[in-house]
């Protein structure tokens, strides 16, 4: 799955999917895509088996397709007993799993997560994420994971964006990133996700920001992060700062690490 995205302003943008641009040719592109909201738009009233179906016609797939495509999705998700039942009558957890079936009844190559388990308890939370990998690794998924919880985004992701205003400032592979940070606000991140050794947790310093964070709507001059880094220059307030690749797979956007 070849998925490339290039940012146009605060408000527009550019997807293309397999070469095939979103904008241009929605109906083709989102033949590949799959979408998982942190709150998936149920239809209260509708069973388990009404709502995927009529999610798969969406998708103008024909009837024998739509029918083997819902039978999978709901086998993966666990919820196959669950056909007959009312939506608004399900569990948190199992409204999202019927959000998760909702995104491979589909047939996608790819799924966006947006938050996707955020709104669940934490017990809850472990199952839907090790049941998005298992599906993950069975039918070869490509998944676009948004979270601010890193404990989770290190646990499911092979590849980690880090961004600040809408703004990309780190990238790398899973490992690499949490191994060695290079962006003063990853490395901040990073400090404040818990660690259960009390005695490796007692060792860490934790690195806290000042200041308030401003609107992405209105962002500030050079680089976005400059008004609550603690090292920032004035090169930083004045200077929009390259997206380079300072280590093998491994980009950067910070003035820092040009010096």
């Amino acid at each position: 799955m070849n998925i490339m995205c290039g940012v146009l302003n605060q408000t527009e943008g550019e997807v293309f999917v397999n070469g095939i641009s979103l904008r241009e040719n929605p109906v083709e592109a989102k033949k590949f895509i799959g979408f998982l909201p942190q709150k998936p738009p149920l239809y209260a009233d509708f069973t388990v088996d009404e709502y995927l179906v009529y999610c798969a016609q969406l998708r103008h797939m024909d009837s024998k397709s739509i029918r083997a495509a819902v039978d999978c999705a709901k086998e993966k998700c666990g919820i196959m007993h669950y056909s007959k039942r009312l939506i608004s009558n399900l569990s948190g957890g199992y409204q999202q799993r019927v959000g998760i079936a909702r995104a491979l009844a589909v047939n996608p190559e790819f799924i966006v997560c947006d938050e996707p388990i955020s709104a669940l308890d934490v017990s809850i939370q472990s199952q839907v994420v090790n049941m998005l990998e298992d599906m993950q690794h069975e039918m070869g998924l490509t998944y676009l994971f948004i979270a601010h919880d890193l404990s989770v985004v290190r646990h499911i992701s092979h590849r980690i964006g880090v961004m600040y205003l809408g703004t990309m400032v780190e990238l790398a592979e899973s490992y690499e990133l949490n191994r060695h940070p290079l962006h003063p606000y990853t490395k901040t991140l990073l400090s404040a996700v818990p660690v259960p050794d009390p005695q490796v947790s007692r060792s860490r310093q934790r690195i806290v920001l000042e200041g308030d964070i401003p609107s992405p709507m209105n962002p500030p001059s050079g680089c976005r992060f400059h008004t609550r880094c603690p090292y920032a220059t004035e090169k930083c307030k004045q200077v929009v700062p390259t997206f380079k690749e300072y280590e093998k797979g491994h980009w950067v956007a910070c003035h820092l690490l040009e010096e």
